[in-house]
């Protein structure tokens, strides 16, 4: 086994414990919670799981991180962690399945390894760049679906619910009308790595944050996914923009998400 190997198992482990550590707060009554902004949820889960990754991931790789509780800086010029503790804040609080722990090595130009746990679920999802992509130890490869009305799609809103300039309340109007289902879970984390399983056939969203989507974009790759920006290139991490999805579905994605935005334009 080579070192990243060994690093990324020592990260499952960091994930695991903390994952228990949430659960200890899921559902409680007494969780202590404020708002960030008029938008933004924290609770006193977010703040003890980010620090025990923190401490935990300095004796993997002591670099520096990007975080969304304690270091939310933007940029991405040198090696560092990428650490969401709990993605679906909201549906934490309310008791709600899924929230998920994301984790992304950085390793100054690319995400070269990655975890993603869902803890009520006990779902550990991995991947190494150029090994593979895996769901508890399990290889995990997208699904095949080719035809619209037959797939399963996620999406969510952040760009609304930040008061974004995209809108694509637009984009799911046509899009539920032309797939089998689209499903909104409130944890972005969880809609990749659901589509790098095979679960979904394609996931979109605008307004995200790099700790929303650097380690499940790995994943959904690595599961044989393509993951771009809406506008087709590289700069889903920090663009605000994602469309990840099996290859036979992503260009009636993205199309959906150009013909739509653009109406948008004229209404």
């Amino acid at each position: 086994m080579n070192i990243c190997s060994d690093r990324l198992n020592q990260v499952i482990k960091t994930v695991e414990s903390a994952g228990n550590t949430a659960m200890k707060f899921f559902c409680s009554p007494e969780l202590k919670k404020s708002f960030k902004s008029k938008c933004d949820l924290v609770t006193e889960a977010d703040t003890t799981v980010e620090k025990m990754l923190l401490e935990s991931l300095k004796t993997v790789d002591n670099i520096g991180f990007l975080s969304e509780e304690f270091n939310p800086e933007t940029g991405l010029a040198k090696p560092c962690w990428i650490i969401d503790p709990i993605d679906g804040t909201t549906n934490f609080v309310a008791g709600i399945a899924p929230f998920a722990i994301s984790i992304a090595h950085f390793d100054g130009g690319k995400v070269d390894f990655a975890v993603c746990f869902l803890p009520v679920t006990n779902e550990m999802f991995s991947a190494e760049a150029g090994k593979g992509a895996w769901l508890n130890g399990e290889k995990i490869h997208v699904n095949a679906d080719s035809s619209a009305i037959n797939c399963v799609g996620a999406t969510g809103f952040a760009d609304i619910t930040q008061h974004g300039g995209t809108g694509t309340l637009p984009v799911f109007c046509n899009m539920v009308q032309k797939t089998r289902a689209m499903r909104r879970l409130g944890s972005a984390v969880t809609d990749l790595v659901y589509t790098a399983c095979g679960k979904f056939a394609f996931f979109y969203e605008a307004g995200l944050s790099p700790w929303d989507v650097a380690a499940g974009s790995l994943i959904v790759k690595e599961a044989g996914g393509i993951v771009t920006d809406f506008s087709g290139g590289n700069d889903y991490i920090l663009g605000k923009t994602i469309i990840a999805s099996n290859p036979q579905m992503y260009d009636f994605v993205r199309n959906e998400i150009e013909i739509s935005l653009k109406q948008r334009l004229f209404i």
